[in-house]
């Protein structure tokens, strides 16, 4: 019988074909979800570790900013211990102690600046505490605030100062900090200056030209031809003009110790107003004073000038509270401030500039004898009779026999017969009332050239405009 042939080598090798079929076919989506499965938990493990690592960072840095906060509560604590150091140097008129206080590097003119200015203040001693704080090169830009018991408002200023091996040191003001350079143009004026600037300069130019526009008008004085250049400089040294380059430098008012509430822009805009109105009396004198014997004055000219700061706004001061105690000869004695006017010297004193009209120093001529009421137009009369030949030489002014000394009750006077004239005769004729005074010797003929009328009734009207006004009158 014959044998079969073997067939399971055949049948496997036909398995191992259809396996291998299968395995080239394509996957149902059905079967396609156990690979998945696979990966699920890598996933979990994968997000949780990233969670850890992101909690790991945070922690890091939630260290590193608690350091770095305390080595800011250190640096802030060294550098008031610094300013406080200042403010005893000052009560104790210790000129040694604020020069050490300073950096040795800064500039020479400004170390003696400060020690002059620190060695002149007889206040009490501020009570310094540090604000926010920037670093540029090394050194700290600080917003300072004090409180000074004998000022009314607290204080606000910039100081900076450099680390050394002894300490923080008060240097001067690093320019660095100001930015680039920029310009604004108005009609007539040109401001030049840096980027830390803008928004005041931005703000108080045009309110500048403005006002100025307006008070040479008021004068009648002719519009310059050329721009005034006004460069507001990352300093601290007073508003001065430069003869050579014509321009008037002002310091950055970021830069001036001035009340908490005062901000940049009116700090600008005042300051260089009360600048301009300076420049403007004295171009008024040279454009109207010009006889040998006038009855421009001292007197006239602080009250042409008091009026300007008036008629500008720059004194936020209720004048019907201002003017009636500026002419109350005892409440000058007794020093008691009406509202606003201690806040508005302090101000003053911050922009470095002096306002007859708020008092804020004592009268030198108070003791002088009270011969009659200032309320007189024959007690608001002072004449230089003027030798060219004799007093051309002389450093001192202009000097003869009725030379004398004005209290600040007949400047007061004075400024209210300019607001009288100007509120009943119209602005526009003070360009004739400044001329007349230029030429005549006495109001016998300054008042009919101006207004045409008698001594006796212009000073019937002034009073009764005193009295209706002020309350006041004699």
């Amino acid at each position: 019988m014959a044998e079969k042939e073997p067939t399971v080598s055949w049948q496997v090798l036909l398995d191992d074909a259809q396996w291998e079929r299968e395995a080239n076919a394509p996957v149902s989506p059905k079967e396609d979800t156990l690979p998945r499965r696979r990966w699920v938990l890598p996933r979990r493990w994968l997000l949780l570790g990233l969670f850890v690592l992101l909690l790991a960072l945070l922690s890091t840095g939630l260290l590193l900013w608690q350091r770095a906060q305390s080595g800011l509560a250190d640096m802030e604590r060294e550098i008031e211990k610094a300013a406080r150091l200042e403010a005893n140097a000052q009560s104790q008129h210790n000129s040694r102690l604020a020069a050490a206080l300073l950096d040795p590097g800064a500039d020479p003119e400004w170390r003696q600046r400060i020690v002059e200015h620190l060695m002149a203040d007889d206040s009490a001693p501020p009570v310094p505490v540090v604000g926010e704080m920037e670093w540029v090169d090394g050194v700290a830009l600080v917003h300072l605030s004090s409180t000074d018991p004998d000022l009314p408002l607290p204080s606000r200023s910039l100081r900076f100062y450099r680390e050394s091996a002894g300490g923080w040191l008060r240097t001067s003001p690093v320019a660095s900090f100001w930015g680039a350079a920029e310009n604004w143009e108005g009609q007539h004026f040109s401001f030049r200056f840096q980027a830390r600037d803008r928004a005041a300069v931005l703000s108080a130019g045009p309110q500048v030209e403005a006002v100025y526009l307006a008070l040479r008008q008021d004068l009648g004085l002719p519009i310059l031809p050329t721009r005034r250049v006004v460069v507001v400089r990352p300093d601290d040294r007073p508003a001065e003009f430069d003869f050579p380059t014509g321009e008037l430098r002002h310091p950055s008012p970021q830069l001036l110790e001035l009340p908490a509430g005062i901000s940049d822009e009116s700090a600008l805009f005042r300051s260089l107003t009360l600048y301009l109105i300076n420049e403007l009396v004295r171009e008024s004198f040279d454009r109207y004073a010009y006889g040998q014997v006038w009855m421009w004055s001292n007197l006239t000219e602080s009250g042409l000038r008091n009026w300007l700061q008036l008629q500008s706004g720059l004194l936020a001061i209720d004048r019907r509270l201002l003017l009636p105690w500026l002419l109350d000869r005892e409440a000058q004695v007794d020093r008691q401030f009406p509202e606003g006017v201690a806040e508005a010297c302090q101000l003053m004193d911050g922009l470095d500039v002096r306002v007859l009209l708020l008092s804020c120093t004592p009268d030198l001529h108070a003791s002088l004898p009270n011969r009659s009421s200032v309320l007189r137009l024959s007690r608001l009369t002072t004449t230089y009779d003027f030798d060219f030949t004799r007093d051309a030489n002389t450093s001192s002014n202009p000097s003869g026999p009725m030379w004398r000394a004005e209290t600040r009750q007949e400047i007061v006077a004075a400024t209210t017969v300019f607001a009288y004239a100007v509120e009943t005769y119209g602005v526009e004729r003070l360009p004739a009332f400044l001329e007349a005074l230029g030429i005549h010797r006495g109001w016998t003929g300054v008042l009919p050239a101006a207004y045409g009328v008698s001594v006796e009734e212009f000073e019937a009207g002034w009073r009764g405009w005193l009295a209706a006004e002020f309350g006041v009158g004699e």
